[in-house]
Formats: structure tokens, sequence, C-alpha cells
């Protein structure tokens, strides 16, 4: 019940704020023709240098267009994602902290396992609580050493508190093979747009009710934050990560499909699939 009252609340919150929160120059429409405008300049641009020097600038420079085509974009937010943060949490009842101090998270899944990743950082973060649940969101940075290149990353990650350990179990695309196999469901829609994997496929039906199934497939047609998001369960902890949930609305919506998630765990399974945490898994929050 809560996790729908909380849907239609923040629902309402990102129609009537998230449009309109920030500086014009930070709005979606601005930002997605920026890019577009930008990938466009870049085509002339190695059109004429082809045209001038019979070659293309860089044979390497030429395929990473349609990602340098983001890069003003990706400036804009990365200057008002904090405004945007500190105003979620004013509004929701979180405790904002610009500079977290936190720990680098223990846990051993990506991106927090990368064994190229350099200089990571917890950067701003804040907490609070989601209905019953302790919850945390951070902004987590590192740098990517691939012996080519040196690239930045990031990801903002979610993270509920659950009552007891649970065994791992993610919804979302992914590559690690440690997930175990992806488990189907009954619903077709539910199944195109989330990827479930468990190494106990039993546990991911008892997650994931019928009604559990139905709410995040509603949700998931009209956010794609969420849609973008994976989720973990690890130990004590639910845990979204995704390179969206920069804007006030995708926060809401992305913490909406944790609560779904959670809200829906029936009770037999904190005492049949419960689990003990290793000091790793610990819950964030």
């Amino acid at each position: 019940m809560f996790a729908m009252i909380a849907i239609d609340d923040w629902r309402q919150g990102a129609r009537a704020s998230g449009p309109v929160s920030g500086p014009w120059w930070s709005r979606t429409s601005f930002l997605n023709a920026l890019s577009a405008l930008t990938f466009l300049a870049l085509i002339a641009f190695h059109v004429w240098w082809w045209q001038g020097h019979g070659r293309p600038l860089s044979w390497v420079l030429l395929p990473s267009t349609p990602f340098l085509a983001f890069v003003p974009s990706g400036v804009i937010i990365k200057c008002v994602r904090r405004r945007w943060v500190r105003e979620w949490a004013s509004a929701n009842g979180f405790h904002y902290l610009p500079e977290s101090g936190w720990p680098l998270p223990p846990w051993d899944f990506t991106p927090f396992s990368v064994g190229r990743a350099r200089r990571k950082r917890v950067r701003d973060a804040m907490t609070g609580r989601i209905g019953e649940y302790p919850a945390t969101y951070f902004h987590y940075t590192w740098l990517n050493n691939n012996r080519v290149s040196l690239t930045t990353h990031y990801r903002n990650v979610f993270t509920l508190g659950l009552p007891a350990a649970l065994p791992r179990l993610t919804m979302g695309v992914t590559i690690d093979t440690t997930t175990g196999e992806r488990v189907l469901f009954e619903s077709a829609d539910f199944n195109e747009r989330f990827f479930v994997h468990s190494t106990n496929p039993a546990f991911a039906h008892a997650v994931f009710t019928p009604r559990t199934i139905e709410r995040l497939t509603a949700l998931g047609r009209t956010s794609g934050a969420v849609i973008a998001t994976r989720f973990e369960i690890v130990g004590d902890s639910l845990v979204g990560v995704t390179t969206l949930g920069n804007r006030p609305h995708q926060i809401s919506e992305v913490f909406a499909a944790m609560t779904l998630i959670a809200d829906g765990i029936p009770r037999f399974i904190w005492t049949d699939f419960g689990v003990s945490a290793s000091p790793g898994e610990r819950s964030v929050s």
C-alpha cells in the first residue's frame, strides 16, 4: 500500500516540479536539442576535414562521435546534479551530505569490483527513510585505466536496508556470470523489460510475486530510470545502480521501484531463505 501511495505522490511531484526544476538550460528538452546539434556539428566537421585532407582527423575519434555529442549536456548535468539531489532530499525529509566521507562499498559486483578502476570515490550522499526502510543515496566515481586511455565514470547508487540478509538476486541487464541463470516469469511484458538472474530460481519466484511483477511492469512503462537501473539483493541491502537518477523525478522512480520489490517480499522469505550476511554484505544504511 505504501509503495503505491508513494509512487502516486512522487509522480505528482515530478509533474509539478520536475520539468521546471533548475535553470532553463538544464531542462531535458534543451539538453536533448543540444546533443542533437552537437552531433550534427561534429558530423559536419568530420566531412569538412575529410574533404580537405583526404582522410578523417582520427580513425579512433570518428566512431566515438555519437558519444562525444553527449559531452556538453553531460557537463551541464554534472553542474546541476548536486542541486537536484539537494532539492529532492529537502522535499522528502532526507539529510543531504555535500561531502559524505563514506568508505568505499565492499560489494563484490560491478562497478565496485572493477579491477582497472582507480581513484574510487564516494562523493555527495543523502540518508533518510523510505517508509519503514532506512535508505541512502550516493554518487560513486572512478577512473578506468584500460592501458589505452584513462576515462572517468560514475554511478548513482541507491540502497534500502532489509530486515534480514537474503541470497543474491539481480534485476537488470548484466554480463556478470556469477549472478546465475536468467529466471523467466509468466508475464511476457515483465520479461521483456526486466532481466532477473539468480542461482536459486525458486527464491526469485518467491520474491517476485505476480502482484510485484504487475506493479513493476506498470512503473517500467513510464520510467526510463527504472529500466536503466540494475537492482541487486546483496546481504541485507537492496541496491540500485544506475547512470541515471540525477533528476528529482528519476530519484523518486528508482526508490519507488525498490520499495515495490521490498514491500512485495512475502514474510516467509525471511525465515525460509534468510542467510548470514558477511561484513562486506551488510547494509550501508
